[in-house]
């Protein structure tokens, strides 16, 4: 159920001129029923008209009084639907002529009484705040108890009608007072309807406006029946129609909006990661190039660290050896000298041969640094992380099918299903389970089930239901807790299963029949050799194969349409896309059949071409440009429908 606010906006939206973009002033209702305010819609047709002026100084005399010679005619800004002026008319009188849309009057009305606090307008003129009880419907004022009981004196005034603003504020409907105001004296009320110009007006206007119109009734003798005529019901159903393709169109780009916020935040994420692990990788990187130039350093030092020790011991002995000689010279007799001299001539050698082991000059011990040829060109050649995909644009009707991924998978015959998420869910006859799948058809999880079971549906809020035949049950699976749940008894075997808009359709072969969300049986169509449903995208018909023939029905009538037929081919599964093209399976001749939503074939596909083992059994398609296969020996394959740029 919406909420008060959702109405709110629901109805602000409504009451905006889809022109000027603001709340309507005296909106003007077009003969395709659309409205506009009527000075959005003088400008909107000047500019539209082939009445052209040169002068802009003289346009709004030009537009308020020349008269059109011949007949001129311009588009609804809305449906685009031609809407052509009378003969010998000017645009403003053609313009003041066009009806008024009350109703959106009343609803402005409503809604300025129910959301504002209402002062007294004419107190407001004098400055004065004083609060207001009564809403005048004709000159669409709040006025002050004082202020209501002067207005209601006035000659012009007394056949006006008042509205007590508390009980306004209260309702939930439109305040419709039973007076209906002439569009060209509002004071006064409409008592005649042209049904030549399809206006109510009060009986001056008939007299002076409408005199040469050839049916002219009373108001009350127009309105006769009014709201049980087939003309309000299907105008009723045919804005519940567009109200609701406008909702699903709302819907759909809401849609887009969240799945364009979850697809930026999943590429930050992933640039965020990507990055992460390119900056942890380098940081891994310098730490080990550190680590082994810190080893290299510390071992060339321990070694120079050893040569200075054993040269410094050398250099210690060639000093005393000189000092002791010196000394001899100068201190000692010629005798000690002699001998002193021997002594170190006999040590020399030994010394130098210690010393020659160490050269004089050695490296210079300094380190140079060359970076890898990669490492260098990383800052040119990288220059952007990556670059974010659009999504492709592809046409159902024109795109190439590609095979993406393939799988034996079940044993026997198989169906599929997929949620909004893009996961696939499988029923296993011969293994009696139900598994839930990737889109590359790995398992991500799967329950047992207490029976074989064998077609599978999704409701919207993503709820999978199983048929189990020979058990004649339909029960809810859950995969994620492995949870299973009977919901109904069938009263005939439930081989094909199928749910739309709070309804099961089952079928045994050769009766359709229609059960309630809590099983309660409520209709049953009779057919032949169906042994699978679909339903048209967001309508009350279903789709199912009848002796060779593709059937369309809306749901508790007799069958419509024949979309399709064949010779001996045996459809089987049938499904939709987005765009209404109409999907089947032919199991003797092992082909796919894609058809427009009126019956066009398109094209055939030779499933043979793709190796499946068995006959393909069942087709079901995503909410976006991928379909699943499967067949009678257990083949699940995936396709996808690419752009055909």
């Amino acid at each position: 159920m919406a909420t008060s606010s959702e109405g709110e906006d629901f109805l602000s939206d409504l009451l905006k001129c889809s022109i000027c973009l603001e709340i309507y002033k005296k909106p003007k209702c077009l003969p395709c029923l659309h409205s506009f305010c009527e000075t959005c819609l003088q400008a909107y047709v000047s500019s539209s008209t082939d009445d052209k002026t040169s002068n802009t100084e003289d346009l709004k005399t030009k537009v308020d009084t020349y008269t059109i010679s011949k007949q001129s005619e311009f588009h609804c800004p809305t449906c685009r639907n031609v809407v052509k002026i009378e003969d010998n008319s000017s645009k403003t009188t053609w313009l003041k002529n066009l009806p008024d849309n009350f109703f959106i009057v009343n609803l402005i009305d409503r809604r300025s009484i129910k959301t504002e606090s209402k002062t007294c307008d004419p107190c407001a003129s004098d400055g004065k705040q004083e609060p207001a009880s009564t809403w005048c419907v004709n000159c669409t004022e709040a006025l002050c108890k004082q202020c209501g009981d002067y207005h209601k004196k006035f000659r012009s005034f007394r056949n006006h009608s008042f509205l007590d603003l508390h009980l306004v504020k209260t309702q939930e409907k439109a305040p419709f007072t039973g007076f209906i105001p002439c569009p060209d004296h509002p004071s006064t009320q409409a008592q005649v309807f042209c049904v030549d110009h399809h206006v109510a007006c009060c009986t001056l206007c008939a007299t002076i406006r409408h005199r040469k119109c050839s049916d002219i009734l009373t108001l009350e003798e127009a309105a006769k029946d009014v709201k049980n005529e087939k003309v309000t019901h299907d105008l009723k159903a045919k804005l519940e129609e567009l109200a609701t393709n406008i909702q699903m169109k709302i819907s759909s780009r809401k849609e887009r909006q969240k799945n364009l916020q979850a697809s930026k935040e999943a590429i930050e994420q992933e640039v965020n990661t990507m990055t992460n692990e390119a900056i942890s990788h380098l940081e891994t990187l310098r730490a080990s190039f550190k680590q082994e130039l810190h080893k290299y350093q510390e071992d060339v030092s321990e070694t120079l660290e050893s040569e200075i020790s054993n040269l410094s011991n050398l250099l210690s002995r060639v000093v005393y050896q000189k000092q002791l000689l010196t000394a001899s010279v100068e201190q000692g007799s010629n005798e000690e000298c002699l001998v002193e001299r021997q002594h170190i001539l006999k040590s020399e050698g030994e010394i130098k041969n210690d010393s020659s082991v160490f050269p004089v000059k050695i490296s210079t011990g300094k380190l140079s640094f060359r970076a890898d040829s990669e490492f260098l060109n990383l800052k040119s050649k990288i220059r952007t992380l990556g670059h974010y995909v659009e999504p492709k644009k592809y046409c159902m009707k024109k795109g190439k099918i590609e095979l993406l991924h393939k799988n034996d998978l079940c044993v026997g015959v198989c169906n599929a299903v997929f949620d909004n998420q893009g996961n696939i869910f499988i029923t296993d006859y011969g293994r009696e389970r139900v598994f839930e799948c990737d889109i590359t058809l790995n398992c991500k999880s799967t329950v047992s089930v207490p029976g074989k079971p064998r077609d599978i549906t999704i409701d919207k809020a993503g709820h999978i239901f199983v048929s189990l035949p020979m058990e004649k049950e339909v029960i809810a699976v859950n995969t994620k807790k492995s949870t299973v749940q009977k919901i109904f008894s069938t009263s005939i075997v439930c081989w094909a299963l199928y749910w739309m808009n709070d309804t099961f359709f089952i079928s045994n072969g050769d009766i359709i029949q229609i059960y309630s969300d809590v099983g309660k049986k409520r209709d049953e169509i009779e057919t032949s050799t169906t042994w699978m449903i679909s339903g048209k995208q967001d309508s009350e018909s279903i789709l199912y194969s009848k002796d060779d023939k593709l059937m369309e029905t809306s749901v508790c009538s007799k069958e419509e349409k024949i979309l399709s037929s064949g010779s001996g081919c045996g459809l089987r599964g049938v499904s939709n896309d987005l765009e209404g093209n109409i999907y089947t399976i032919g199991i003797n001749n092992n082909k796919l059949y894609q058809f427009s939503s009126d019956g066009y074939l398109i094209r055939e596909v030779n499933m043979g071409e793709f190796h499946l083992k068995g006959d393909p059994w069942s087709v079901r398609l995503s909410d976006g440009n991928m379909f699943v296969i499967t067949t009678t020996r257990g083949s699940v394959a995936l396709f996808e429908i690419t752009s055909d740029e």
